[in-house]
């Protein structure tokens, strides 16, 4: 008999408030089930003991857990551990849906594999173990014996599910990042991607999808993330959650808070495009999954894209100044070889969107890649993530020199710290050689993990002083204006100091001129290859989209 259910996810990071166990929790509040139910969440970075023992203290007699690529094998292992305690143990979510003969087989703790879409599966489960029957529920994979009953799941009736946001949701929120979801399913169906299975695109009521926008905008987060695969699938209602979100900005959203779509730029219209050139500044930021500029390889993964089109769009996107722009490649796709991958990654960095980033395929369980081995072949971890190894056309050292790229990618681009910095030097390197010379540059002398901001950036200034034609004195100067407006701090790196006379009495001249208040902090510096001041107030707000805070430029002559 279950008195108690607990709905757990372990997250990847403490910032994910995630949507999944509050979606089951709803679903079955909402059917009145004649037991306790309750969510509780972790981190795959917590000591899985201290998640056990929090577990535990609730006294269940149900455990249900979501699974992904990051958490299934700490959710297994956490789960091993409940069985000793006698927990009803269930298992849902992306990792399990498409392969519960395998949990099931492989992992005798597990009772219960739910696939698909659980808020009608998982009413009807409890409700069966309540009542002490079977569970002979389409989307519930069990035992009976020595038998395997393995059921696939059916696609919920989206419109009719319950709202997830419970209070139970907004007491742990805070400002963490808060997911949103206006539509399910995918209208293309990616031989990576598992979004093509879950049928034809259903959406929410927009009044609901509003609702649910101000719920959490007046909750206190601040990025507020649509789950959507592909946002502006159906343009006329994107443009309506946009308007939305122009009209009520300031008003019933307050400033600062950011929402988060997912969005295919070769199908932007200009209705939308009219409507995000006159959105607020920082309201909102689209992330463009362009995955690979190589035709054979997008016609191979069932990819329809433009990719003329995508540049062309997401550069007028840039244009506008006012949203945050976040494109995507994936190294290890079919027919898609090293130069060919160096290409277009130099291709998509001189699109110049605030974040590029360089993700590694991963055949998932369930996506097309993974069942047609013969079509799509190639080598790839045993162990989740399932991490592409090599290809017949990419090899194992080829794919370690990207990876040797996207961790200076992440450190150097994408952290946002050094813009004028790399738009310098990239004019006399390339950016794939540029971010691969810098990390073969780290790794031969010994610096391999992680290096505080000062010393990476003395060490980025060594490295770019030797790339031919860059002048040292304009490569500091640049170095100097990246580092005032990205970090708020009146200490320079030891690379970026000269001793100058003068500095001190640009300090003085400042703080007569454009005195600061009690615990305001400035810095202040001088460009050599300018022969001009520079300061920066924090006290001031950041740029929203490109999060800098403004470079004040002050005569030098003043000083003389």
């Amino acid at each position: 008999m279950i008195s108690k259910a607990l709905f757990c996810t372990l997250n990847s990071k403490y910032i994910h408030a995630s949507l999944a166990p509050c979606c089951l929790f709803t679903a079955c509040k909402n059917e009145k089930l004649p037991c306790e139910i309750k969510v509780l969440e972790g981190t795959v970075n917590e000591d899985i003991k201290a998640v056990y023992d929090r577990i535990i203290r609730e006294k269940p007699d149900f455990v249900s857990f979501s699974c992904y690529i990051w958490n299934i094998k700490k959710t297994l292992e956490l789960c091993n551990m409940l069985k000793s305690k006698g927990v009803v143990i269930a298992l849902g979510g992306p990792e399990v849906s498409y392969c519960q003969k395998k949990i099931l087989k492989e992992n005798s703790f597990v009772d219960y594999v739910l696939s698909g879409e659980g808020e009608m599966t998982m009413p009807l489960l409890l409700k069966a173990l309540l009542n002490d029957n079977k569970p002979l529920i389409s989307g519930v994979s069990f035992r009976e014996g020595d038998t395997l009953v393995i059921s696939d799941g059916e696609p919920a009736d989206f419109e009719k599910t319950v709202s997830p946001y419970c209070e139970e949701y907004f007491e742990s929120l805070g400002t963490r990042i808060a997911y949103i979801e206006s539509s399910r399913g995918c209208p293309f169906s990616c031989a990576f991607c598992l979004s093509g299975r879950c049928g034809k695109v259903r959406f929410l009521p927009l009044d609901r999808v509003k609702n649910e926008m101000l719920i959490l905008a007046s909750k206190g987060a601040k990025t507020i993330k649509f789950v959507d695969r592909t946002f502006n699938c159906n343009s006329k209602r994107a443009g309506e959650i946009l308007s939305f979100i122009k009209e009520e900005y300031g008003r019933k959203i307050p400033s600062g808070v950011c929402f988060h779509f997912e969005i295919a730029a070769d199908i932007l219209t200009e209705e939308l495009f009219e409507v995000i050139a006159t959105l607020p500044n920082g309201a909102v930021q689209f992330e463009v999954g362009i995955q690979s500029f190589n035709e054979n390889t997008l016609k191979k993964i069932n990819r329809k894209t433009n990719t003329d089109l995508v540049e062309k769009n997401v550069k007028r996107l840039l244009s506008y100044g006012n949203c945050h722009v976040h494109i995507d490649l994936i190294a290890g796709l079919p027919e898609e070889g090293y130069d060919s991958f160096v290409a277009g990654f130099d291709r998509a960095y001189k699109i110049g969107a605030h974040m590029l980033q360089l993700g590694f395929l991963k055949v998932l369980h369930g996506s097309p890649m993974a069942e047609n081995k013969e079509e799509f072949p190639c080598t790839y971890s045993s162990e989740p993530p399932y991490e592409v190894v090599s290809t017949p056309y990419i090899t194992k050292d080829e794919l370690s020199l990207l990876h040797i790229c996207e961790n200076e990618l992440e450190r150097l681009y994408n952290s946002a710290r050094f813009p004028r910095t790399l738009s310098y030097v990239t004019r006399f390197m390339p950016p794939y050689e540029l971010f691969l010379g810098f990390g073969e540059f780290l790794i031969s002398k010994d610096e391999k993990g992680s290096i505080a901001l000062d010393k990476y950036t003395c060490l980025a200034y060594e490295y770019f002083s030797l790339i031919r034609g860059v002048d040292k004195i304009r490569l500091r100067d640049l170095m100097l204006l990246d580092r005032l407006s990205t970090n708020n701090s009146d200490i320079l790196p030891s690379c970026l100091k000269i001793k100058d006379e003068r500095l001190r009495r640009l300090k003085q001249h400042l703080s007569q001129a454009v005195p600061l208040k009690k615990g305001e902090l400035r810095s202040v510096g001088i460009l050599y290859s300018e022969n001009t001041a520079v300061y920066c107030d924090y006290s001031k707000e950041k740029d929203p989209v490109k999060g800098q805070w403004k470079i004040e430029y002050v005569s030098i002559d003043r000083l003389d």
